[in-house]
């Protein structure tokens, strides 16, 4: 009797580890599939419905307009890790901007561009800094994307070597439209506007 005991107790025991076995490993089946690394969500090529004016002119870099309160959150719960302003403080709906983005733990970067006069070496050295100086993915973003587009433009000319008309295509891709004929004679004249110019955008 109490040998057949013995017996049943260890047959019950292997049948606990095979189940055990099952439920952990699967007994050398099929793996289960990995999860999705949460780096890959949301695709690049859906950045561009999180702001304004969005578009994803080279990796890890959303251009675009003036993000609200709750497009800034938005921009946060999707990975985001840096905002640059290229907006003046004193222009409408950026009060608050530079609070609001720390924060939501995000870095925030000023670099006021002054319409067509503020198209020059200095800000376009500065935002070459902040492109290789901060972590991604970034919003790069003005009022409408165009002073973004003009700066994205003449960064390409003067500091990568691209061409005129190279440089004018990727400022299109980052939203350049009003002042494109500003860039396209800076770009020509390889000099900097000395007053305002209309279209700041």
């Amino acid at each position: 009797m109490k040998a057949r005991q013995q017996a049943v107790r260890r047959a019950g025991r292997a049948v606990v580890t095979w189940v055990a076995c099952l439920a952990a490993v699967g007994c050398g089946g099929a793996p289960e599939p990995a999860p999705r690394p949460a780096s890959e969500a949301p695709a690049a090529e859906e950045w561009s419905a999180l702001v304004p004016y969005g578009a994803v002119p080279f990796e890890g870099v959303l251009t675009g307009g003036q993000p609200s309160p709750e497009q800034l959150e938005a921009l946060r719960d999707a990975g985001f890790q840096t905002v640059i302003n290229l907006r003046r403080e004193d222009e409408r709906g950026v009060a608050g901007e530079a609070d609001r983005v720390a924060a939501l733990g995000m870095e925030y970067v000023s670099i006021p561009v002054d319409g067509g006069a503020g198209l020059t070496r200095q800000n376009v050295e500065a935002l070459d800094r902040a492109l290789a100086g901060t972590e991604r993915p970034l919003l790069l973003h003005c009022g409408s994307s165009n002073r973004v587009g003009a700066l994205v433009a003449l960064r390409a000319a003067q500091l990568e070597g691209a061409g005129s008309e190279e440089a004018l295509e990727l400022g299109r891709a980052a939203g350049l439209t009003r002042l494109e004929d500003v860039v396209r004679e800076l770009l020509e004249r390889g000099e900097r506007p000395t007053s305002a110019e209309p279209g700041s955008g």
